[in-house]
């Protein structure tokens, strides 16, 4: 082939793989030439590199000054005003380029951050649901249900010598007294995996005792606890947790969560106190005796 005439085609450009093959017909051929005359070539980022084709390849062209190219404006140029202009078209394609990589990028991390976001405000909800989702849960060895075999968790501050006194003092003899099963935090925990163990007694329990002192939170495993009887109790719809304060707390020391939950239940709260009421007011809330 010596001749191939694409005038008045109407051709907006040159794609990528008509570039390659003219160049292989030319290289086949040096004789080789193309009419691309009154096609009105698009002016355009999208066929920049069509118009740098053309620009470095004029041998391929039998005539270069009957060639018209539309702008964005609607208005044309001929070969001439188009070789001109080229650079600065290069020029705005490349800020182009770069401002949607940018904003490419900017919304990718944006959307991850939304993410993230929803991911971190729905945490212990979606921690809840997976084990609740799992077919088997234990407390310490025992394979538990999803049917409560337990009266109480009780969770407090092992590290605290008065509130372990208070507990194996005056809070475990009361349950033994009357007759409610409990789970003593990790004292009944084995080695392990002590999140799991942790889910298995938040589920497998009818209530959660929790005694409030100011430093029970830094422990990332009661905070863990807390959360999760807080969502068993969204869950459940009833009052699975019993607070109770056995020292003054601050509550804006407390993790976001756990203060707002105590904001909104502080009328249920009860206070330590070695005394008849509070002993009945325990039983009760353990029971839901009315």
């Amino acid at each position: 082939m010596t001749y191939l005439d694409l005038s008045s085609n109407r051709l907006p450009g040159l794609s990528d793989e008509m570039r390659e093959e003219l160049k292989r017909l030319k290289f086949d051929n040096p004789q080789f030439l193309v009419d691309l005359s009154n096609n009105k070539f698009q002016f355009i980022c999208t066929y920049v590199q069509s118009l740098h084709f053309l620009v470095t390849n004029t041998q391929l062209f039998e005539t270069v000054d009957e060639m018209m190219f539309r702008k964005e404006d609607n208005t044309y140029l001929n070969y001439m005003e188009m070789v001109a202009q080229l650079p600065r078209l290069t020029q705005n394609c490349q800020i182009k380029e770069i401002f949607s990589f940018v904003l490419t990028i900017f919304f990718i991390h944006l959307m991850c951050l939304l993410v993230l976001a929803v991911f971190f405000h729905y945490r212990w909800k979606l921690r809840y649901l997976y084990f609740i989702g799992q077919r088997r849960l234990h407390i310490g060895g025992r394979l538990v249900n999803y049917n409560p075999q337990v009266d109480v968790f009780i969770t407090y501050d092992e590290g605290e010598p008065r509130i372990r006194q208070i507990v194996g003092n005056m809070i475990i003899p009361f349950m033994r007294e009357k007759n409610i099963s409990y789970i003593l935090g990790e004292v009944d925990f084995p080695g392990g995996d002590m999140v799991s163990h942790i889910s298995g007694a938040i589920t497998g329990t009818r209530k959660t005792l929790v005694l409030l002192s100011e430093d029970l939170f830094l422990d990332h495993y009661r905070e863990y606890e807390m959360n999760l009887a807080i969502m068993r109790e969204f869950n459940v719809r009833g009052q699975v947790i019993v607070p109770v304060f056995v020292e003054r707390v601050d509550l804006n020391t407390y993790p976001p969560e756990v203060e707002t939950y105590l904001r909104n239940q502080l009328y249920r709260c009860l206070v330590y106190r070695n005394n008849q009421t509070f002993w009945t007011l325990l039983g009760h809330a353990i029971r839901n005796d009315k």
